[in-house]
């Protein structure tokens, strides 16, 4: 007697924005690839399901009032919080509507130490076995598990792509402005690089920073970019591992790379970037970007370079979860 296994119904909590298509397809098809099973996202908080996928947002997540009491007469004790036992952490903890919870972060937040199954992040600590590393430009701009139009450039990168050279010649000349970026948020470093880059050549700021009134759609920053022979693309925060759509992006555009960050895992080829982070100062690294833009043959020796050194893969995500979620696990 032959009968249907029931999808595995999963939760996005504490997301801190509407899930985007791009990301509930992406996690759906994880799911399905890890448990040979259908999935079914539930949009509402009241039922209880397989998996909650919970986040860092939306403020201040309180503790329980068993918790609390807890935490306040033991820390006015002389033996102080027996912090072996993870319900009384001071970290966030997983919500108890679901029957695993799987700590997921899209920013440079560290994965909370409690009763988690597993942990996605920027993390290349292991945690006890239940992290796995999961940057965000491996879900939004590679076609990882299904092709995708890039929600933050309105086009589709391959693997395929990111880890071949390319044919630049003739770029250069065509591309006859300096430099482009694309900024949400106006931290002192990004601003003060700018401000030196600005001392090369003009260079033009699009985003919520700009404060201007001409709203660009995400969609136009690639043909944006196409005039231009750099992107600037500093992260938000300098950590090993954290490594956003930033820099991908930047690279798909045609441009080379003004980048920022810590790429720990190896997965970028640092010649196809010019990258602060490999300079002792702010200084050195813009006058290898003066360098760069006023040579046709080191712009080009920089913008043919494939942007990965090699393939990024979900074997380690996958084999996390179905150790972590076991009772998941029922294969056809």
């Amino acid at each position: 007697m032959s009968y249907e296994i029931a999808p595995i119904s999963i939760r996005f909590k504490n997301w801190g924005h509407e899930v985007s298509e791009v990301e509930r397809e992406f996690f759906k098809k994880l799911f399905e690839k890890a448990f040979y099973r259908k999935v079914a996202v539930v949009e509402s908080d009241k039922p209880y399901v397989d998996v909650q996928i919970e986040s860092f947002y939306n403020g201040k997540i309180t503790p329980d009032l068993s918790t609390r009491a807890y935490r306040f007469l033991k820390s006015n004790l002389p033996g102080g919080i027996n912090f072996n036992n993870p319900k009384f952490s001071v970290n966030q903890q997983p919500e108890k509507n679901s029957k695993y919870s799987v700590f997921c972060t899209l920013e440079n937040v560290r994965p909370p130490e409690g009763n988690w199954d597993a942990y996605l992040s920027y993390d290349l600590h292991s945690f006890a076995g239940r992290n796995s590393y999961l940057p965000l430009w491996w879900i939004t701009s590679t076609d990882l598990l299904f092709p995708k139009i890039s929600p933050y450039l309105g086009k589709e990168i391959s693997i395929k792509d990111l880890i071949a050279p390319r044919n630049t010649i003739g770029q250069y000349d065509k591309r006859n402005k300096f430099c482009a970026a694309f900024i949400g948020k106006a931290y002192p470093l990004r601003m003060h690089a700018i401000s030196a880059l600005s001392k090369i050549g003009k260079v033009d700021v699009f985003g919520a920073v700009s404060r201007s009134s001409n709203t660009r759609k995400t969609i136009s920053k690639f043909e944006i970019s196409k005039n231009y022979r750099f992107v600037f693309a500093f992260e938000n925060d300098f950590y090993p591992g954290y490594v956003t759509e930033k820099a991908p992006e930047a690279w798909a555009t045609g441009a080379v790379p003004l980048y920022w960050g810590l790429d720990s895992s190896g997965y970028i080829n640092q010649d196809s970037l010019i990258n602060l982070a490999n300079f002792k100062n702010l200084d050195l690294f813009i006058d290898r970007v003066k360098q760069v833009n006023n040579s046709k043959k080191l712009w080009e020796r920089y913008s043919s370079e494939p942007f990965l050194r090699k393939a990024p893969t979900l074997d380690n995500v996958l084999s996390n979860l179905r150790s972590n979620l076991v009772t998941l696990n029922r294969q056809k």
